[in-house]
């Protein structure tokens, strides 16, 4: 049987930007890979501002209107998408961000269609900006975490830019919120033995860890690390495996530092 190969829009845009991020955010990026990292994260990018005007009406996408859907026909550049989303969807994008994909476009078709010579950072640089508007577009436009299509490595990576982090940060409150509503209890007697607690990540170090063992919830909503249990086994006390306050190397009998602190003493 014949393969088929096949992407929607929206696919199409998740697949490069997978791709693109993996390059860019490598520790030490070859010339090659930043290189491929532009082209794939420029057209991530183009794709996902067709996709949003898709949304509002599918014949958007198309240069000229009264030729949608005919298969030769010219979709939108990237400026005029951008106006369209503008002027019809509402949809407007800061001036760092027109900018930021204004430039990247640019080195893109430079890339595509001639040569080009400019210092590595200033690539590695609009390409992380991409990434954070990228962050920013998927969490707006498409109520979408971007985490969820990078694997494990890249999401840690991802935190060392900045400008995404700050649409990472709240995301992650937003999570939080709604992880907290799905799962608080409805009686009033339940809810008072209920433990919801938000922790310092003992992955990132940052407040944003849930813990919660009746809801079997313990997870950090900005980082993704996933700790698991630990209960102290003179008490019963629980709180996240790999966090600190817990002695002992074996976590199958742990003891919490109030417990040890009494043995001590003892």
């Amino acid at each position: 049987m014949a393969r088929t190969f096949k992407f929607n829009l929206l696919e199409n845009a998740l697949d490069s930007l997978r791709q693109g991020i993996a390059f860019a955010l490598k520790d030490t990026p070859t010339q090659s890979e930043l290189k491929l990292s532009v082209l794939l994260i420029a057209q991530s990018v183009e794709l996902l501002l067709k996709e949003r005007l898709k949304r509002e009406h599918w014949s958007l996408v198309f240069s000229k209107i009264e030729q949608a859907g005919n298969p030769n026909a010219h979709t939108v550049t990237i400026e005029d998408a951008i106006k369209r989303l503008d002027q019809i969807a509402h949809v407007e994008l800061g001036e760092d961000e027109r900018e930021t994909v204004s430039l990247l476009s640019e080195i893109r078709n430079r890339i595509q269609h001639y040569e080009i010579e400019v210092t590595f950072e200033e690539v590695l640089s609009k390409a992380h900006a991409a990434i954070a508007f990228t962050t920013r577009f998927l969490k707006d436009e498409f109520e979408s975490d971007i985490r969820d299509y990078l694997n494990d490595d890249d999401i840690q990576r991802l935190r060392r830019i900045e400008d995404a982090m700050v649409h990472l940060r709240a995301i992650a409150e937003e999570n939080i919120d709604r992880i907290r509503r799905e799962n608080e209890p409805t009686s009033s007697s339940e809810r008072a033995y209920w433990q919801f607690e938000v922790l310092t990540c003992p992955e990132c170090w940052e407040d944003y860890y849930v813990f919660s063992p009746a809801s079997h919830i313990s997870q950090c909503q900005l980082c993704k690390y996933e700790g698991g249990f630990v209960e102290c086994g003179r008490c019963g006390f629980q709180a996240p495996s790999g966090s600190w306050g817990f002695h002992s190397e074996n976590e199958d009998f742990a003891i919490c530092s109030s417990c040890w602190e009494d043995i001590e003493d003892e």
